[in-house]
């Protein structure tokens, strides 16, 4: 399947079920798209974006509810979530490892993480461009990282990570615990 951009947040969400943790929710535009989840809990480090979320939330035609958290310190006790989302994130957050672990703890056994995100370039001169940009970048698009090998770092914090498809630098990604 060919990851584009367009209806990318129904492919992401449209067809969870059961207990729903979505990481750095924003202004909740992924939650009109929930069709099957039972619960979604979401979390973002924004306040006034938080805000934003619980209004879309109150829309959208899913119990959602909003907490202002990051992903490297989750509010939830362990075994908590059958799926976990990630949505344009992992570029963002201080610390992947420490993100993963935490994503991790709160998963049931056999929970699965779903993310869409954009990643290290896989051209080599893209890659290096991504590599020289992104200090700049990130100061200017809060703490966004072009250059981030998010795939890679899934692998090696022992995540089987299966890629759904990919369009230009993004990623559509599900991952289960190995």
């Amino acid at each position: 399947m060919a990851c584009q951009l367009y209806g990318w947040r129904d492919r992401l969400v449209g067809e969870i079920g059961g207990a729903v943790l979505e990481i750095g929710v924003g202004s909740g535009a992924n939650l009109p798209h929930y069709r099957h989840a039972t619960t979604v809990w979401a979390i973002e480090p924004d306040p006034q974006l938080a805000a934003r979320a619980r209004r879309a939330a109150d829309g959208a035609g899913v119990r959602a509810h909003v907490k202002v958290a990051v992903a490297e310190a989750l509010p939830f006790a362990a075994g908590t979530f059958d799926h976990v989302v990630s949505s344009l994130v992992f570029c963002s957050v201080t610390d992947q490892n420490l993100a993963l672990g935490e994503i991790r703890r709160v998963l049931r056994p056999a929970g699965l993480l779903h993310m869409v995100e954009h990643v290290r370039p896989q051209a080599r001169a893209l890659a290096s461009l991504a590599h020289r940009v992104t200090p700049y970048w990130s100061q200017i698009a809060h703490n966004c990282h072009l250059d981030r090998p998010t795939v890679e770092t899934l692998r090696a914090a022992g995540w089987d990570v299966r890629i759904l498809g990919r369009f230009g630098v993004f990623v559509q990604i599900e991952a289960r615990l190995a």
